[in-house]
């Protein structure tokens, strides 16, 4: 792919995504993408093969980087309280910073092949694992609560994923001072002190 043709994929699928976001995947066709990008239809599948491999693509990037990003959290040489601290930073940060992505993710990837849907399951597995295990890292020594370590993963995951529904970049509120009142939330609720 040269330089254009990438540049033309790359159009193409930050105009799906804005009309994903706006229409939903299957209120959105690939004229309603030809047309935005001012193109013919035909002319869409010389850079894609078809509205799900962008639907794919939309999705499976900003995954795949979170999942690389908190595990390089966890490794770290950090007490368990503040792996969690950095990793729950990180993800309501990448959330905002990625919202239209992470709500097509929770609301149209039903709409993937089973083949594609089982490739993101794989690395959404692996990215509430770091948090699953940084949790039972500070349980296992000590520093939180002997809670459920899965149920306060979905917990964590429950009350940081729904920020996209209801943030607003020109909020009163920015991402950081978000994430604090969550972590307080959560630490609060978690450590012993």
């Amino acid at each position: 792919m040269n330089t254009t043709s990438g540049e033309r994929y790359t159009e193409i699928v930050d105009t799906a995504k804005k009309l994903f976001r706006k229409k939903n995947y299957h209120g959105t066709s690939m004229q309603d993408i030809a047309e935005k990008v001012g193109i013919y239809r035909g002319s869409l599948y010389h850079y894609i093969n078809s509205k799900e491999e962008i639907l794919y693509h939309i999705v499976e990037r900003p995954v795949l980087k979170g999942f690389e990003s908190l595990k390089k959290i966890q490794e770290e040489d950090l007490p368990p309280i503040q792996k969690l601290r950095r990793a729950i930073e990180y993800h309501v940060r990448d959330s905002m910073e990625h919202q239209a992505e992470l709500a097509i993710l929770l609301e149209d990837t039903k709409h993937l092949s089973e083949k594609y849907q089982n490739q993101i399951r794989e690395v959404q597995k692996k990215y509430e694992g770091t948090f699953l295990s940084i949790i039972k890292e500070g349980i296992k020594k000590g520093d939180f609560k002997k809670l459920d370590p899965k149920i306060v993963t979905f917990a964590v995951f429950g009350m940081t994923n729904w920020m996209y529904r209801w943030y607003d970049t020109d909020g009163l509120l920015s991402a950081e001072e978000i994430a604090e009142i969550f972590l307080d939330m959560i630490f609060n609720g978690l450590s012993h002190k």
